[in-house]
């Protein structure tokens, strides 16, 4: 620690709290979920989260491998519904259990799972494909997303997309027939949707991304909720095409 020269007096004191449990380290000991450290050392089981962001941690300073510990994403709720390798993310409830009833009874289509991605939670929970889903392990197949179009909707694609690069999980792919299906729906909310910039259009594809055009243009959304069921099963059918 030698080369932080400049310590708050809340850095040295977590830094003391860490000292005094290295000294007490069990030569044989075993990792344990971060929070579960941190509340150990800290007594604050979400101290040690906030300091893995800091200059505390780095090459040479403190590390979670030094601590024994791991960052394990949050879990996914997700439903098996077949043998096949890939996946079915979706943003939304409604539409999840929608698409865990139309796929259960189904065996002609390659998804394996369901999973409900909780909205805006889903960024932070992208690392848990690469652990368990729906107890099956790790995701050997595609990662296939659907949400809402709408910016807050395509920000959760975006941000999700980024964390699989990121985690070198390979792409999070848009389940393309189910975001054709909704540019063909009415714009809901017209004037009520602030579109600026491209916001999804590389994720997207210029070719998707082109058909919401008046969508955007209105300044509308569309929902998941649109899309009938059905067309849930034929997108999932047309994945054996590809």
């Amino acid at each position: 620690m030698s080369s932080l020269t400049t310590l708050t007096d809340t850095q040295f004191d977590n830094l003391v709290a860490v000292n005094a449990w290295l000294t007490r380290r069990p030569a044989n000991v075993v990792p344990v979920p971060m929070r579960y450290r941190s509340a150990e050392i800290f007594g604050d089981e979400k101290r040690l989260e906030a300091l893995a962001r800091t200059t505390l941690f780095g090459p040479g300073r403190l590390s979670l491998e030094l601590l024994a510990c791991v960052r394990r994403a949050p879990p996914l709720p997700a439903v098996s519904v077949g043998t096949g390798p890939d996946v079915l993310v979706v943003e939304n409830s409604d539409p999840y259990w929608a698409a865990v009833d139309v796929l259960s009874y189904r065996d002609n289509h390659p998804v394996g799972a369901v999973i409900w991605g909780a909205g805006n939670s889903f960024p932070a929970q992208v690392g848990t494909l690469a652990v368990d889903v729906a107890g099956r392990g790790p995701v050997t197949g595609e990662i296939w997303y659907w949400g809402d179009f709408d910016p807050p909707g395509l920000a959760i694609a975006t941000n999700a997309a980024a964390a699989a690069a990121e985690l070198d999980m390979g792409h999070l792919k848009p389940a393309h027939l189910l975001w054709e299906e909704m540019a063909g729906r009415p714009t809901q909310n017209p004037g009520h949707c602030a579109w600026t910039g491209e916001v999804a259009e590389s994720w997207l594809g210029p070719p998707l991304w082109e058909r919401f055009s008046r969508v955007r243009a209105e300044q509308g959304r569309i929902a998941q909720e649109a899309v009938p069921p059905y067309t849930i099963a034929e997108w999932a059918v047309t994945l054996l095409k590809e």
